[in-house]
């Protein structure tokens, strides 16, 4: 073998050992508490925790009376939905509304609250 060869080798040999190095490194342990956060993202367990919180929030704002003749609904852009169950109650939460947003405000002050929707339906 002469030394031109040789030199090759040992480059192409390094050039080999670099990628290998570079898959190996690339793949990284990730954190536990990205990986968690990962899943709860997937799976929706953040809403449905949050869910759980609106509701609490809600029982202790409007009061067990009401609470037990609405249900709440989904946050969109700031706006909390309330299904109602019947038109005399919606009235009633219409006239307490300022009320209503501003306890809920201080209730979940992360959850963005801006607004309150009433709407009729069936209430489980």
């Amino acid at each position: 073998m002469n030394n031109d060869t040789l030199g090759e080798q040992f480059e192409d040999l390094e050039r080999r050992r670099a990628t290998q190095q570079r898959r190996f490194f690339a793949r990284r342990p990730k954190q536990i508490g990205n990986v968690l956060a990962q899943v709860v993202q997937r799976h929706g367990y953040a809403q449905v925790r949050a869910t759980g919180e609106r509701d609490e929030a809600w029982l202790e704002v409007a009061g067990e009376a009401v609470a037990s003749a609405t249900q709440v609904g989904a946050l969109k852009r700031g706006v909390l939905e309330i299904q109602v169950a019947n038109s005399l109650q919606m009235q009633e939460l219409t006239f307490r509304k300022e009320k209503l947003i501003k306890k809920l405000q201080t209730a979940l002050p992360d959850a963005g609250i801006k607004q309150l929707r009433f709407r009729l339906g069936q209430v489980k």
